[in-house]
């Protein structure tokens, strides 16, 4: 006879070692020393390190303001923004941060992002964090 097991608990995304501010110094070291031997590997590490950036700065606001949300998935922390933030920041971080998805991906038949939109996502990245940071967001 088999025993029916509970559902596993919901396990919170383990803490990064990285604050946003660094992984997004991270990104901008990458972008200014892009070499021919980081050729089709550097853009999507920015991306990811931008993502990354994202997501942190949004676990520390919900941290300190709803602990709760601060386990949730980034997406349902997301939604979650409009309702308590800045709707233009709350618009501006899941834009920022589909484009950003979808440049950490590899797709056949798409090139990799280019510079002047990994510069545009970086900028919008840090419009986010401060807002975030400040609170105000």
């Amino acid at each position: 006879m088999r025993r029916h097991r509970p559902p596993a608990p919901f396990l919170p995304p383990p803490l990064s070692t990285s604050t946003p501010e660094e992984l997004l110094a991270g990104a901008d070291r990458l972008l200014g020393t892009a070499t021919t031997s980081t050729t089709g590997v550097w853009p999507r590490a920015v991306a990811l390190l931008l993502r990354h950036a994202l997501e942190e700065a949004l676990r520390s606001y919900w941290h300190t303001r709803k602990p709760q949300l601060a386990r949730c998935p980034p997406h349902a922390q997301a939604l979650c923004l409009e309702s308590y933030a800045d709707p233009d920041t709350a618009r501006r971080w899941s834009a920022t941060w589909a484009g950003l998805s979808r440049a950490c991906h590899y797709h056949g038949y798409e090139l990799a992002p280019t510079q002047g939109e990994l510069r545009a996502w970086r900028d919008d990245v840090e419009r986010v964090l401060n807002a975030l940071a400040r609170g105000t967001a």
